[in-house]
């Protein structure tokens, strides 16, 4: 039933857990799924993060659901990525560089606040004598003019505590930036490792940002402007338009990810793509080889075409010797046949992004990775199966899918 109200709310683009309690009282085809129980919107939370193994599974199962349905080959195959909003503000990130600077002002202003404190207190302890708070006579509170002074006092001795507190809180959020400085050092030793370089000599760049809402989110170009976000990737079947692998990840760049879309093709679906396209952003001839090296032919750009900008004329004959592998890539795209199979991209992945992000999952509910892979996992689950039923595809019968 909790898998039934989830899927339906966001194949109805909510999200929200307390929508979604909401929806259970009020909206009928939610009562209809719940058969009259209204979930709490703390148990729908805990159950999406519990189950986010079980929604990647639950994507897979979709695509087994096609196959028997009438998913018998992939033709062609096409990849894009989108950046998705993180359920974090870019306003709660600071860089690198700046930690040092914040944890010395949060030093003084933790020292400065402090000292306030222990002035009001040594103030309080002249007035009324060690170890006395001042208020062990009430009858004197009977004077008006005593009682306007005990309420001054009163309001001294509660500003000293104000100004504890606010030293305490600054000292948390000095250790929040120490442990966050800390964790961009170690990210940049094990990459440091990876790329066989010293991991002594590893330092993060001044511009490493560590958000403290959702540390494993990253600020990302989107619109001509920097949000938190991550990026997902997705590789869409051009005949059916069912997301037939999907990944969500932290690089802003789509560098290295068709190999990695064309292996889960594989894996979720026992079927190898004829052919694949995508942008210029996935153009790694180490990447487009090894994909080549399955049988698949790779229509990748070379670079952004200049609206109104009239294309140039079909090259003819065997390509020229002595081509770099740009060179004869860009040569290919301009071909009939290469114009004709790159132009299948627009309209196969870049609408299937735009109805999962503007009908499923506009933004992240949930934080961290793991957490957002298992959410998008459910997401395109909900866009297959929405698919399926606006295609007037027949599912098998039971005894179909247990054969």
């Amino acid at each position: 039933m909790m898998t039934l109200l989830l899927m339906y709310a966001y194949a109805r683009g909510i999200t929200s857990s307390r929508e979604i309690e909401r929806r259970c009282e009020t909206d009928l085809a939610f009562r209809y799924l719940t058969g009259g129980e209204r979930s709490d919107h703390d148990t729908v939370c805990a159950f999406r993060v519990r189950h986010l193994e079980a929604f990647r599974a639950l994507f897979v199962d979709t695509l087994r659901v096609a196959s028997q349905s009438g998913l018998k080959k992939v033709g062609h195959l096409s990849v894009d990525g989108t950046k998705m909003k993180a359920n974090a503000s870019k306003h709660k990130a600071m860089s690198y560089g700046r930690m040092d600077e914040a944890m010395k002002k949060l030093d003084e202003q933790v020292e400065r606040l402090l000292a306030e404190a222990e002035e009001l207190d040594a103030q309080e302890d002249e007035r009324h004598g060690k170890g006395r708070r001042g208020d062990e006579l009430p009858e004197e509170m009977k004077d008006p003019k005593k009682r306007a002074e005990r309420l001054r006092e009163a309001a001294r001795q509660v500003e000293a505590e104000k100004k504890v507190a606010l030293a305490v809180e600054k000292e948390k959020r000095r250790e929040r930036i120490g442990q966050a400085k800390q964790e961009l050092e170690e990210q940049a030793r094990k990459k440091a490792e990876a790329e066989g370089k010293q991991r002594e000599e590893a330092k993060p760049s001044e511009k490493a940002q560590y958000n403290f809402t959702d540390p494993e989110s990253r600020i990302m170009p989107k619109g001509g402007a920097f949000q938190q976000s991550y990026n997902a990737q997705v590789a869409v079947d051009a005949d059916t338009q069912l997301v037939v692998a999907q990944e969500v990840g932290q690089s802003s760049s789509d560098a290295r990810q068709l190999a990695p879309m064309v292996e889960q093709v594989e894996a979720n679906t026992g079927l190898v793509p004829e052919e694949l396209s995508a942008d210029s952003g996935y153009l790694c001839q180490q990447d487009i080889e090894k994909v080549e090296d399955k049988g698949v032919e790779c229509f990748i750009a070379t670079g952004r075409d200049k609206h109104g900008e009239e294309a140039p004329p079909a090259p003819r004959g065997r390509p020229p010797a002595g081509l770099s592998f740009k060179e004869r890539m860009k040569r290919k795209l301009l071909t009939k046949r290469g114009r004709k199979a790159y132009a299948r991209r627009k309209v196969t992945a870049e609408p299937v992004i735009g109805q999962v992000k503007n009908t499923v999952l506009p933004r992240f509910s949930l934080r961290g990775l793991l957490k957002v892979q298992g959410e998008f996992s459910l997401a395109c689950a909900v866009h297959n199966l929405k698919k399926m039923w606006k295609q007037g595809w027949e599912l098998p019968s039971l005894a179909a899918q247990a054969a």
